[in-house]
Order: structure tokens, then C-alpha cells, then sequence
């Protein structure tokens, strides 16, 4: 019935012998000291059953085990092949061709007949990672040259391989990777990982492609304090400097404003990286192009990357916010708290205690010192037409039906379509039961039931929206986002409008049906914005541990109110403004350009644009009229090449014939910055899970290393219990069920 068995005790086994020695000793003076009343014969017998009891109880203390044969898995054993595609994987530092080329070729190559050998014993599986992890095949990977993943991350593509492949079947995995993880304390996180996969027996095989010496080179990076610049107002330029091969070296960095040098500055590169900061001031509105470049050091290997042109939108208004909240909460104090710290917003803040009370407070910008501001107080609630033109943007929080009648709530729709002004839902649904004039312009239709706890991400609109650019931190938005705090609540939507984007979505439910929480539609010539979330407040006061991301919070809702409202704004004298929806961005972002025409004869008017791309290449836009919005014409662009862009307005009517734009395209992925690769990272890894890392050449050798980890670590029989059985218990209840008879039939009890 059993193999061999074995112990294996909840304690030492020399305490156990100890306890029972003693017990054993207790016993048997017990009995035949203190218990004279019951006969010699019958006190024996109490001994001996007593005796029995104690050395069953030292069996189940010992553990017993026995050994029976391992069952066999039915299915097919699954080996994983795991491939990088990451963009540091395009660096060519083995030989001519990239790490990716060199990799496919490896996998490719009859020769050494490493696929045909796997095939033949396992389920063979491939499978592909950078920031995202995907199922494959070996023809899908050789259809690609280049990979444009932004970033690597090991553990999790490990992780989320091993939830594809549960139970026994996983044997093996081969990773084939420059090492070059980015996630979030990548090192920990793989250790974790090569624990997990060392406890389910199975080895990972890595292989390291590249070089792990970095050519020298100073890489630069240059961004705006802000998407925008305000009329005589101060800004700055802030530039990073990333070198390899230069530890503790002084670079020079010149700033040129329009290509006429403006100022320069010495960067010490310690530690291989260095920051310099440049104060601006424009005294016109308009867009004005700045350019930062780094001198080449000596040595060099890469003068591409040594100088970044940046597009500054300069605008002389300041906006003119009004924030109405009937049932005051946490995100309505902080939302205040951060638009009140943006010194070119206006606001004007009304809480709703009743029709007859309201409590209001508008704090307006000095005009002798925009960094004081006054508070004025006795504010009332607009109920006017004028009254509510005034203002550039409009946020309401909760019951708004409360705080507006009916027909003050109709006025919304004439200050979207006429005056051309942006609402914002900041809180979700406004009003409690039903009002018909908030639920015709919002961009989605609620339901009544929430999510609790739950994080949004970002669709393909949000990541390349302006509300969302978060730069300079290295990791992206929807990066940032996944670390920030979690909503407290998330307003369920039964479906979006039709001219509804989506910005930001929460998964709900098993099905993980995606669920609008940030989105906007256009209304008229304004614009309507709903997100649907409770909470986001504590993005305003993060944990010691997330300080680095504390300016995010003031940044989403400044970067959405100007937003809002920047493409709605005319030059004096002009009847068509020429409006870009982002002055830098990266390659592959979509790019609205838009023309908004007033007072033009829209049967007779034609508009085109010439693209110009960075190396010269000219492209004919043609915009077309958007459907939603009668006064707008769009076009959008994909832009590749990196560098800066010039699109020119052409108008065969209305004033002015023609208009310049421009922007930029550069890729700040981390990616492209450490490229070198770390075996050393690799090894780890294959160690801790009982693998081995190896060369490319040594590829052809995995098969039979794979066939002799197997017959070492194959477990051919497995410990079961035998002592948790109801026979075991059944004996020794009855031993101590007889004692306790014989001891009541002899007056012992």
C-alpha cells in the first residue's frame, strides 16, 4: 500500500524522543506509585495503554510519509521560447546586423536544428515582450526587422508567461534578451520571479545579445516648465544631459531662441548625468522655437543626438475659471487647492448651501504682481446669460440641479455653442435624480451602480492628449498613472455618445468590459468633459515613496483647462485661427491640425496645408470639416522622422492668407538612452531558477542541456502523509477510551 516512508517532524526529532522518555517515566510512577487502589495486574494494563497513546502521539509529532510514484502528465510537456522586442534590441553592436537580426537568425538556423529538436520532444510556444507581453510565432517574429517596444520588462513578461501555462505542463524557457530590463525595481522584481519559477521546477535558459560596453556618447533632452508660456511672464527650459563614457565630465550647453544664441551654460555629468535649467520671458504672444544643443566632447561617438528644438505656445490671457459644488467633498478642496496655486487662473469658487445661502469666493490676479492674488468676497451665482460668459471654463461638481433652475441650466448649451466655452464634469454624474439639460450635452450616459478601488488607463487618444504629458519623468503617462493611487469610486457609464472620445477607461466586471472615465465630446464651438472618477484628490497628497510625482496632480487639471480652451482663440483681425493640438510630441502621435473659420463663406472656402517634414520631404494636408462642430476643419498626421516640423496654412479666403505652425518630434524612451546590454542581470536570473545562461553559439547545446536538468530534477516519487487518517485517530480514541473504563471500574475516577 506504501513505498517507503519517511519523517518529517513539526520539531526536532531529538526533542521528541526526549518528551516521550519523560512522559513515559511520569507514566509508569504515575500508576504504580499513586494508584495502589486497582490490583497489580490492572495497573500494568493501565500502563501499558497509556504507553500506547503517548507512542502514537509521538508518531504524528515525527510525521510519518510515504514515498508513492509520481503520476505521469497526460498532455505534452510546453516549452517557451521568449523573445525581447524592446527598441534597444535595434542596436547593431554584433557584427553588421542588430541584436534583434542576429537573434532571429540564431532561432532560424537549420544548422544547429534547435527548433526542429524542440518541436520534436515539447509543445514548443513563442512568445514576445517589451512593456507588453503577446503570443506569437517564429515566422511573425522573422517578418519584422525592427522593434519599437519603449520599454522592457522581464519579470512581468515571465509572470504573465507562466499564468499562460499553468498546472505541469511548463518545462522550460528559453529567454532571449540584451538584459536591458526598465521596470520598476527590475532587480527585485526578478529575483521574485526566479524564486517562483525555481519552486514550479522550471529552469530559465537565457542568452544575452549585445555588448555590455557603452559607446561614448551625451544624449539630450529638453522640455518647457510648461505646454505653455504666458506674456511676460517667467518660464524656463529645462535640459538633461545623459552620458556614457563621460563620468564627471563638463559639458557645455547653448540655448538659442529663433536660431540667434541666447545664453550657455557648463553641465558636470556626474554620475554619468547632469541638469540645467534656463530662464525665459516672451514679451508677445505668438510661437517661438527654442534650441538647446550640447558641444561634442572628445571621443564622441553619436553628434545626432547632441541638440533637441523645442515649440513654445506663448498666450497673453489669463483664463477665467468658475467651480460650482452643491455637496462639498475631498477632489472638489484639492481641485481648488491646485487651480488656486496656478497663478494664471481666475477663479471663482461657489458652494450651494441652499437656495438662500451660497458662500462664494473669486481670487483675482494683481495686475502690478500676478504672484499675489486677492480675495474678494459676496460673489453670486450666475444667472445670466452675461453672467455666465465670463468665464473660459466651468467646472460642477454634485446636484447641480440644486444650485441652478431649469432655465439657468438651459443657458449651458448657449455658452457652449455661442460663447464657445468648456464644461467640465469633475465629479461624475452632477445632479442626483434626473435633469434633462445637464444629460443632453455630457459625453456619456450614466449608471447608478460604481466601481470601488479601481485605477484607469489610458486608451490611444489619451497618451498623445496634452492633459496627460507628463514630462520629464522617465516612465510614460500611463506608467505614472498605474502608480499612482487608486480611485476610491468609479461611475459605471451604460454607453458613450456617439462624438464622444474616450481619454482614460476602467475594466469592469469578469468580462473586463472597458468603461469610460475620462471623456469629452465637442458641443457646439465648446467643448464638454465628464470624468467619471472619486478620489483622484489623493494624487494631490502622495506617500513619501511617490513625491517624485507630486507636481501631476496640478499639471492634469492645468494642462486640461488650457486645453480646453486654446483652440478657440482669433488674432485680432483675423477670421481663421491656425491651431495644432501639441507643439512636441513623439514619433507615431497622431497630430491635429485644425482651422477654425468665422464669418467666412464655408461653400466657397478651401483650405490646405504644407507639411514640411525635418528632412525636407513636403506633404499636402487637406483638412476636412469636422461633423460635430460646423466652424473646425481637421487634419491629422502621423509624423515619423524626428526633428521639427513646419506646417503652412494656405486660405483662398478670409484673412490671413496664410499661417506657419510648428512643431516637434523626438523619441525620449529610455530605451534609446542604456542600451548596453547586462549579462550579468541574465545570469542572475537562469541561476536562481536552476537554468544557465549561455552564448549565442552554445544555442545548439540547449536540447540535451534541457534532457539532463530533466533527469537530475525529475522527482519520481512524492511524500504523502499517512498519519491524518481516521484509523490512526480511531485507535488512539479507543486506547484512551479503554484506559478510562478500566480506571472508572477500579475507582480511579
Amino acid at each position: 500500500m506504501f513505498g517507503r516512508v519517511v519523517f518529517d517532524p513539526c520539531i526536532s526529532m531529538p526533542l521528541i524522543i526526549g518528551i516521550g522518555a519523560i512522559m513515559s517515566v511520569l507514566i509508569v510512577a504515575g500508576y504504580f506509585a499513586g494508584a495502589r487502589a486497582a490490583g497489580r495486574l490492572r495497573r500494568g494494563i493501565l500502563t501499558l495503554i497509556r504507553l500506547c497513546a503517548l507512542a502514537v502521539m509521538l508518531v504524528i509529532l515525527a510525521r510519518p510519509m510515504a514515498l508513492k510514484p509520481q503520476e505521469e502528465v497526460a498532455q505534452r510537456p510546453v516549452f517557451c521560447v521568449l523573445a525581447d522586442s524592446s527598441a534597444s534590441m535595434n542596436t547593431k553592436d554584433i557584427g553588421q546586423a542588430s541584436r534583434y537580426e542576429t537573434m532571429i537568425k540564431a532561432l532560424a538556423d537549420d544548422k544547429s536544428g534547435l527548433v526542429g529538436q524542440l518541436e520534436n520532444d515539447y509543445d514548443l510556444r513563442f512568445y514576445s515582450f517589451d512593456k507588453d507581453f503577446r503570443h506569437t510565432s517564429l515566422q511573425q517574429l522573422s517578418s519584422k526587422t525592427r522593434t519599437d517596444g519603449e520599454e522592457t520588462h522581464i519579470a512581468s513578461a515571465l509572470m504573465n508567461l507562466a499564468r499562460s501555462n499553468p498546472g505541469k505542463k511548463l518545462r522550460s524557457v528559453l529567454l532571449l534578451s540584451d538584459g536591458r530590463s526598465n521596470e520598476i525595481d527590475s532587480l527585485a522584481s526578478v529575483r521574485s520571479v526566479g524564486r517562483y519559477f525555481r519552486s514550479m521546477n522550471v529552469p530559465v535558459w537565457s542568452v544575452p545579445l549585445g555588448t555590455s560596453v557603452e559607446a561614448k556618447d551625451v544624449y539630450i533632452t529638453a522640455r518647457l516648465g510648461s505646454n505653455f508660456v504666458f506674456v511676460d511672464q517667467p518660464a524656463s527650459v529645462h535640459v538633461t544631459l545623459v552620458g556614457t563614457g563621460y563620468a564627471d565630465w563638463n559639458a557645455k550647453v547653448n540655448l538659442y531662441r529663433e536660431d540667434k544664441y541666447v545664453t550657455s551654460s557648463q553641465v558636470n555629468l556626474r554620475n554619468g548625468a547632469g541638469n540645467v535649467t534656463f530662464p525665459i520671458r516672451e514679451e508677445r504672444r505668438g510661437v517661438i522655437q527654442y534650441r538647446v544643443e550640447v558641444e561634442p566632447l572628445v571621443g564622441e561617438s553619436d553628434l545626432h543626438n547632441n541638440e533637441r528644438s523645442l515649440i513654445a505656445r506663448v498666450i497673453d490671457e489669463r483664463t477665467r475659471v468658475l467651480v460650482v459644488e452643491a455637496r462639498p467633498h475631498w477632489d472638489s478642496k484639492f481641485l481648488l487647492r491646485a487651480l488656486r496655486a496656478d497663478t494664471n487662473v481666475e477663479v471663482t469658487s461657489i458652494f450651494h448651501i441652499n437656495r438662500r445661502k451660497t458662500f462664494a469666493v473669486v481670487e483675482r490676479i494683481s495686475e502690478d504682481n500676478v504672484f499675489t492674488k486677492t480675495v474678494a468676497p459676496g460673489i453670486q451665482m450666475p444667472r445670466t446669460r452675461d453672467e455666465l460668459f465670463k468665464y473660459d471654463c466651468i467646472f460642477l461638481g454634485k446636484d447641480i440641479q440644486q444650485a441652478f433652475t431649469s432655465s439657468e441650466l438651459k443657458l449651458m448649451r448657449d455658452y457652449l455653442t455661442d460663447r464657445g466655452g468648456s464644461i467640465v464634469f469633475f465629479r461624475g454624474k452632477p445632479y442626483s435624480d434626473r435633469s434633462p439639460e445637464l444629460a443632453g450635452i455630457e459625453p456619456v450616459e450614466w449608471a447608478a451602480e460604481t466601481l470601488k478601488d479601481v485605477r484607469f488607463e489610458l486608451t490611444v487618444q489619451g497618451k498623445s492628449n496634452p492633459i496627460f504629458n507628463y514630462d520629464p519623468h522617465d516612465r510614460t503617462s500611463d506608467v505614472i498613472i498605474r502608480e499612482l493611487p487608486s480611485m476610491t469610486s468609479v461611475t459605471k457609464v451604460i454607453n458613450e455618445k456617439s462624438l464622444a472620445v474616450v481619454l482614460a477607461q476602467t475594466k469592469a466586471g469578469r468580462m473586463d468590459r472597458e468603461v469610460a472615465t475620462v471623456a469629452y465630446q465637442r458641443y457646439g464651438k465648446g467643448k464638454v468633459m465628464s470624468i467619471g472618477a472619486s478620489g483622484l484628490w489623493q494624487w494631490g497628497f502622495l506617500p513619501g515613496d511617490l513625491q517624485e510625482y507630486d507636481d501631476v496632480y496640478g499639471r492634469f487639471w492645468g494642462q486640461m483647462i488650457r486645453w480646453l480652451v486654446s483652440d478657440s482663440e482669433f488674432l485680432p483681425g483675423q477670421d481663421i485661427s491656425f491651431v495644432i493640438d501639441k507643439n512636441n510630441c513623439k514619433p507615431g502621435d497622431t497630430v491635429h491640425i485644425g482651422v477654425r473659420a468665422k464669418l467666412v463663406d464655408r461653400s466657397q472656402y478651401k483650405p490646405w496645408v504644407e507639411l514640411i517634414a525635418p528632412d525636407g520631404t513636403k506633404t499636402r494636408l487637406t483638412p476636412q470639416l469636422e461633423r460635430d462642430n460646423a466652424s473646425i476643419y481637421v487634419a491629422r498626421y502621423a509624423p515619423e522622422q524626428q526633428g521639427e516640423y513646419k506646417a503652412t496654412l494656405h486660405n483662398n479666403i478670409g484673412q490671413p492668407e496664410q499661417d506657419t505652425l510648428r512643431f516637434t518630434v523626438y523619441h525620449d524612451s529610455i530605451e534609446t538612452r542604456y542600451v548596453s546590454a547586462d549579462r550579468e542581470f541574465l545570469d542572475q536570473l537562469s541561476h536562481t531558477t536552476g537554468g544557465e545562461s549561455l552564448e549565442l553559439a552554445e544555442l545548439g547545446t540547449l536540447p540535451e542541456k534541457v534532457r539532463v536538468f530533466e533527469k537530475l530534477s525529475c522527482v519520481r516519487s512524492k511524500p504523502q502523509d499517512i498519519w491524518d487518517r481516521l484509523s490512526v485517530f480511531g485507535v488512539l480514541v479507543s486506547l484512551l477510551g479503554v484506559e478510562w473504563f478500566i480506571r472508572r471500574a477500579s475507582g480511579l475516577v
